[in-house]
């Protein structure tokens, strides 16, 4: 079934309208930028069953899951749109206003979370990996869709060094989030990517601890390795360096090369999962993920973004992000365990981490509340 609708010239307003009647769309902010950007599929959305694939899907948003036998979503960029204000668009697209299939996800008390980790040290004294990552769920109530614009803005103002985005594929995946992790970026031959692991306090006193700088040294030698593997030349590799993602602080490696050829999908594809998000080595690491976490993934440490096979790319791990369901709100953090892992420290990472987003939403839930107060007082 084709509908018709005018959107109007507001990019808040859009992105409601485009949320009620079931329009795949996806708004992004780029980090370190004031003017988001939008695309609109006329089209629901396409899976794509190998990464390969998307060199003919043209340009447009990505939407990948960790596990990489998973599909990937694919959003058409039939429209696009720059900045909070625009000219109104008259848009023809497939009707498809399904909510998200419902799942059931199990929220970890601190006590099972600290077991669940409490296996996963000693399977890694055991040597069956050398390091894992585990996450956690952390439930709450659903917001009505006039709020999801409200947060994605509310994330552009919070966290103007991350990646922020809103992705609606009806009936599919509706996603948020504000992540700090590039994946793979190119324009032409040039290639950016980045190894970021290792957390702390915001503004934390003293030295990083090993276990942190041990992470993300294992981050960055798997980095390298990738690039030099690819082809890629002129490799410049960056100090590494303490950046702050909202609430917290964590190392980075910024790594630049040229590509050789068409080596961008093989090296995304190398890249991804990296240590940073699945562990070392990656096929024990999944392991003892599928086995441990008591919830599909999703694409949640996936990675998403806007793409072109003949342009400029810029993929980002999926981090620091909500799933939004018809009844509920999904948030996802997790930590990179090791030998060396102490399961409550862990468990406070986890707790700090989901501090920004679960923020964030608390600020919209307020702005909500006053506004109705306001309302009934008139």
């Amino acid at each position: 079934m084709v509908n018709m609708v005018i959107l109007p010239g507001n990019l808040l307003s859009a992105q409601q309208l485009m949320l009620e009647k079931g329009v795949a769309f996806a708004s992004w902010r780029m980090p370190f930028d004031n003017v988001p950007n939008t695309i609109i599929s006329e089209e629901p959305y396409r899976e794509v069953d190998r990464a390969d694939d998307l060199m003919q899907a043209g340009p447009g948003f990505i939407l990948a899951p960790f596990f990489p036998e998973e599909k990937v979503l694919f959003i058409a960029s039939d429209i696009e749109l720059k900045g909070h204000n625009f000219a109104s668009v008259q848009l023809s697209f497939q009707h498809k206003n399904e909510s998200v299939k419902e799942v059931l996800f199990h929220q970890d008390t601190g006590q099972q979370y600290k077991a669940r980790l409490s296996d996963v040290i000693g399977r890694i004294k055991n040597h069956e990996a050398q390091k894992v990552v585990i996450s956690r769920v952390i439930e709450q109530d659903a917001l009505q869709k006039h709020e999801l614009p409200l947060l994605f803005r509310e994330l552009c103002q919070a966290n103007p060094g991350a990646f922020v985005y809103l992705v609606n594929i009806p009936g599919k995946a509706l996603w948020m989030g504000a992540t700090p992790e590039l994946l793979l970026e190119s324009n032409g031959k040039k290639i950016s990517t980045v190894a970021l692991a290792g957390t702390r306090k915001k503004e934390a006193i003293g030295e990083w601890g090993n276990k942190e700088i041990e992470e993300q040294q294992w981050v960055s030698r798997y980095i390298r390795n990738c690039l030099q593997t690819a082809g890629c030349i002129n490799i410049e590799e960056s100090e590494t360096q303490t950046v702050t993602s909202g609430n917290v602080e964590h190392l980075k490696t910024s790594f630049q090369a040229e590509s050789a050829g068409d080596s961008f999908i093989p090296l995304l594809k190398a890249l991804h999962p990296t240590p940073a998000v699945c562990g070392w080595p990656a096929k024990a690491a999944m392991d003892i993920i599928r086995q441990t976490e008591p919830y599909p993934r999703g694409f949640y440490t996936g990675f998403l973004g806007p793409f072109s096979a003949n342009g400029a790319s810029a993929l980002f791990v999926n981090l620091r992000c909500i799933q939004l369901l018809n009844s509920k709100i999904l948030i996802y953090a997790g930590g990179g365990i090791t030998a060396e892992s102490d399961e409550a420290s862990e468990w406070t990472e986890t707790e700090m981490k989901s501090r920004n987003m679960l923020s964030a939403i608390e600020k919209i839930r307020n702005l909500a509340t006053q506004s109705e107060s306001v309302f009934h007082e008139k």
